[in-house]
């Protein structure tokens, strides 16, 4: 199961109970040797924590009318085991620098607070996506790709508290209970008869009935949202942070989608001095890596709703309640460029251990804009276009790189790349591979292996 699914779970779960679907999640367990070592992704207390998973699903099944426990444990035991796959499979980074920072910042809300700490997880989300999210255990995760964009301690703190409102006032079981509810109504259970009876389509007739009356896309509500927020202001003031412009926290989350466009594909090929084609950069409907992702769904799938009108809304709050602290209490400034550092440089080395050398490749280059310095960079960089050039040579390219071609924005230089490497015949790849490592030799720690490849 997909990790967007387990952020999702209330609604795909069910999904899977119902008609059946499910999904298959593995990683591979290489290190990134440049990145780091597999050491900084295991979890030490997994049996302690899968026992308090368990502890809390059991209270809570109590406390939901009897006819829904049984569906309501099925939920949850399977969130819980793809919850604690994902800490099996290094899913979750515990370095010593990140990990405990964040955790340091989640403490200083708990503290201030006085919320217990027993009741809560904090574990960081290796994927770039922008995202936090929490669960109905209290279990809260921030992803990777978050933290890249924030700007201070005290947006990273004002997230934490909107999941935290989120766990406090139980949103997930929630949700929960209302999709049991609705599953379980005369009228779903008659409509979905009604379609099993039927001789032909029946499958695709019984996934759209389930993404149209329960999958929601958006975990929470809009109203969920809103409520989260008004919590999280208040859990927000009553600690040390900064809220005279922590509404514009709304407008990062709101450009999220172009978080990782430092450099354009274009102006990184002008900088290498690359022979190019511009047939390459040509707009493409289609591309032998994958499928198109249409506009609708991408909107559909966007993990912030209403950002504009919360941001007001919060705007006025702070403005009504001022609230003085400091934009950093736990690290300085300068460290906290190290930290973002630290999660750029493994949001790529999560890409790389999946395998996924087209996406892997697209964060290098924009690692390179905002570190063009960096010999590891430069290293994983030249390695990536010589084993792009090895698989192109086998005519097996889409083995690793194998992401759909997402159109619906145009600031996205993902899809871009994508366009190129699909265009790109062997010959031309090598030359720029060639070109590449003639720029930067004096920051290339190139292998043998690679100068190997490279020569052949």
């Amino acid at each position: 199961m997909p990790k967007e699914i387990l952020r999702a779970f209330p609604a795909i779960l069910l999904f899977v109970v119902y008609i059946g679907i499910s999904g298959a999640y593995s990683q591979n367990q290489q290190a990134n040797p440049c990145y780091g070592s597999e050491n900084q992704y295991k979890f030490t207390e997994v049996d302690s924590y899968r026992n308090y998973l368990a502890k809390v699903a059991a209270a809570n099944a109590t406390l939901l009318d009897k006819k829904y426990r049984q569906q309501y444990s099925k939920i949850i035991d399977e969130k819980n085991d793809e919850l604690v796959k994902q800490l099996n499979d290094n899913g979750f980074l515990f370095d010593d620098q990140l990990y405990p920072y964040l955790q340091a910042i989640l403490n200083h809300i708990l503290e201030k607070n006085n919320l217990d700490k027993s009741n809560y997880h904090f574990f960081v989300d290796r994927t770039s996506d922008v995202n936090a999210y929490s669960f109905e255990d209290g279990t809260i995760v921030c992803d990777l790709g978050l933290l890249s964009i924030l700007q201070n301690e005290s947006q990273v703190a004002m997230v934490f508290c909107h999941e935290l409102g989120h766990a406090l006032l139980n949103h997930v079981n929630i949700s929960i209970t209302r999709q049991l509810e609705k599953v379980n109504s005369p009228a779903f259970l008659a409509r979905v008869r009604q379609i099993k009876r039927q001789e032909y389509n029946t499958k695709k007739q019984l996934e759209d009935l389930m993404m149209s009356n329960v999958f929601d896309k958006t975990r929470h509500s809009r109203s969920q949202e809103k409520a989260a927020d008004s919590l999280g202001m208040i859990l927000f003031s009553h600690t040390a942070y900064n809220g005279r412009n922590i509404s514009l926290v709304f407008d990062i989350l709101d450009s999220s989608a172009f978080k990782s466009r430092v450099c354009t594909i274009k102006d990184f090929f002008k900088k290498e001095k690359f022979n190019t084609d511009d047939d390459w950069f040509k707009p493409a409907k289609k591309m032998s890596f994958g499928g198109a992702i249409t506009a609708e769904t991408s909107d559909s799938l966007k993990t912030h709703p209403d950002c504009a009108q919360r941001k007001v809304v919060m705007r006025a709050y702070f403005d009504a309640h001022p609230k003085y602290g400091a934009d950093f209490i736990t690290v300085t400034a300068e460290k906290f460029e190290k930290i973002r550092q630290i999660a750029l440089f493994d949001e790529a080395a999560y890409a790389r251990q999946h395998k996924d050398m087209g996406y892997y490749l697209y964060l290098l280059i924009q690692d390179d804009a905002r570190y063009p310095s960096d010999n590891c960079v430069k290293t994983e960089i030249f390695d990536t276009l010589v084993d792009l050039c090895k698989h192109q040579k086998a005519h097996d390219i889409n083995t690793i790189v194998r992401s759909p071609y997402i159109t619906s924005n145009d600031y996205d230089e993902y899809p871009k790349l994508l366009q190129v490497l699909d265009r790109l015949n062997l010959k031309a790849l090598s030359a720029i591979t060639i070109t590449y490592y003639n720029n930067n030799k004096s920051l290339i720690n190139a292998s043998a292996e690679a100068i190997n490849n490279l020569n052949k």
